[in-house]
């Protein structure tokens, strides 16, 4: 029995993943998604299924901050690891530091004064750069905001000012696979990087890394779809 867990980044949902998970249904594998119920949708947290068969695939697959966001001990038990313009600390130690502290304050200010339906249509629009909105997350601009999850969101946003300094997410036998975009206009370039040479040196076999061309911080989903069948 193989099987997936996915988790989306902040902001978003679960329906991130509807047509990888639509085929990798269709291919016969459990599929199940956390989702951290920012919105309508309540909070689920899965686990993986007990299954004592040999060389059956445990799948993570987590956006941008769902590596911080998805259970310990889900990741520990997995056997790959798909990173989709993940991170680490998301405040890169060199000289972008300040002006990426800056961006966090901003937005969590928005959060905590009423202009969390606008700050959430921005940082949406700017991950789907330089692509267009999908048309279902276009439904997340027209709530109020006692449709939104409030306290959550700003819990979850508040992971981004955390700077762990040892890495012990993973089992170091995983294989990982990374994919990036080279258009993403909300990870810094820097952090990808140092999230890069910490998996180089934690784990046995190195990560693959998969760069894409023409996609934003939000990947379509044919494109993972794609990059997906062809290492697993």
């Amino acid at each position: 029995m193989n099987q997936i867990i996915s988790q989306h980044g902040w902001g978003l949902d679960q329906s991130m993943w509807n047509k990888v998970k639509e085929e990798f249904i269709r291919q016969n594998w459990i599929w199940q998604d956390n989702n951290r119920g920012y919105y309508s949708d309540p909070h689920v947290k899965v686990n993986w299924i007990k299954d004592d068969s040999e060389n059956n695939k445990k799948v993570v697959i987590c956006h941008s901050l769902g590596i911080h966001l998805i259970g310990k001990e889900i990741l520990r038990e997995a056997s790959h690891i798909v990173l989709i313009n993940s991170f680490y600390n998301f405040i890169p130690s060199n000289n972008e530091s300040k002006i990426t502290m800056r961006t966090l304050l901003r937005m969590e200010k928005k959060i905590n004064s009423g202009e969390v339906r606008f700050m959430l249509e921005e940082f949406i629009s700017r991950s789907f750069m330089p692509n267009q909105v999908d048309i279902k997350f276009k439904s997340i601009f027209n709530l109020n905001s006692k449709q939104i999850n409030l306290k959550r969101l700003l819990k979850d946003f508040q992971k981004l000012y955390f700077q762990p300094s040892t890495f012990d997410l993973f089992s170091e036998h995983a294989e990982v696979l990374i994919i990036k975009s080279k258009n993403d206009f909300i990870l810094k370039e820097y952090a990808f990087n140092e999230f890069i040479n910490l998996l180089n040196n934690s784990q046995i076999n190195k990560p693959k890394l998969v760069q894409i061309e023409n996609q934003g911080h939000i990947i379509d989903n044919n494109c993972i779809v794609n990059i997906l069948k062809d290492w697993l």
